[in-house]
């Protein structure tokens, strides 16, 4: 299935390259917008051309929320869980978790329903949503449940796609050499045409880049910063179900464990 998506994404890479090259210093909008645009394509059959369409700041708005949320630490209740047993008069989390459902559930509802509208005048395109409705008693799914499903879908690949983009940039800022290699191997294979997907086994060191870059800068669920960038690599955090030591240090069970995936 993952091939299915080439052409999308060849189509999506073509408009960031332009978006690009008319305003470089917006690269990290051009990077969301892109990520935005491939998702949204797969998830809705939408398109999104400039990344301020309403549907797609709502649904942006609905990702660095979760990314915030989910930080380690962001609520006192992470560290003291009996604090859940409160009622929500005293636990205003509570209150702020019901309304924040609410909000999300209303928006990945309403875009599924937009397709089933758009189907039924017989001009929705190719997409997760409508081969939801089109398969609708065989998977079983309420409404909301694929509302969910594929909401997160794009909760999962917007932002970190344009985070691991954000890092590569990073890391050619850093290592500048590298980029003149792998602009070499480009430049070598594709001549004056743009790279596809055939042109993959022929990029050797463009390949082994993108994975360096993975592999410095992994995109982890961690704090957030500015604008909600990533700032740290704890990832997601884990709890012991047993007495463990590492190295001399001993971690009984129930122990919160964030492991510091950008140590390397």
């Amino acid at each position: 299935m993952a091939n299915s998506y080439q052409p999308m994404q060849s189509l999506e890479s073509k408009k960031l390259l332009y978006d690009l090259l008319e305003s470089p210093t917006q690269y990290e909008r051009h990077f969301e917008r892109y990520a935005s645009g491939l998702v949204f394509r797969i998830g809705y059959g939408k398109t999104v051309e400039t990344g301020d369409e309403p549907y797609v700041r709502r649904i942006l708005e609905v990702v660095h929320t979760v990314e915030r949320v989910a930080s380690p630490g962001a609520y006192l209740v992470d560290t003291i869980p009996l604090l859940k047993y409160l009622p929500s008069f005293l636990a205003p989390f509570k209150n702020e978790a019901r309304e924040l459902h609410e909000k999300e559930i209303r928006l990945f509802r309403e875009l599924l329903i937009d397709v089933k509208k758009e189907m039924d005048k017989g001009e929705a395109p190719v997409c997760f949503s409508r081969t939801y409705w089109e398969n609708q008693e065989e998977y079983g799914l309420s409404v909301d449940e694929a509302a969910y499903v594929i909401g997160t879908l794009f909760e999962a690949g917007s932002g970190t796609t344009a985070a691991a983009m954000m890092s590569f940039v990073l890391t050619m800022c850093l290592h500048p050499e590298w980029q003149e290699k792998g602009q070499k191997e480009v430049d070598g294979i594709c001549g004056d045409g743009m790279p596809e997907f055939e042109d993959i086994p022929r990029l050797p060191t463009v390949r082994a880049i993108i994975k360096e870059v993975a592999r410095w800068r992994p995109v982890t669920a961690g704090g957030t910063g500015p604008k909600n960038t990533r700032i740290n690599g704890t990832g997601v955090p884990h709890q012991l179900v047993k007495d463990d030591e590492y190295e001399g240090f001993f971690f009984p069970a129930g122990t919160n464990i964030h492991a510091n995936q950008w140590s390397a």
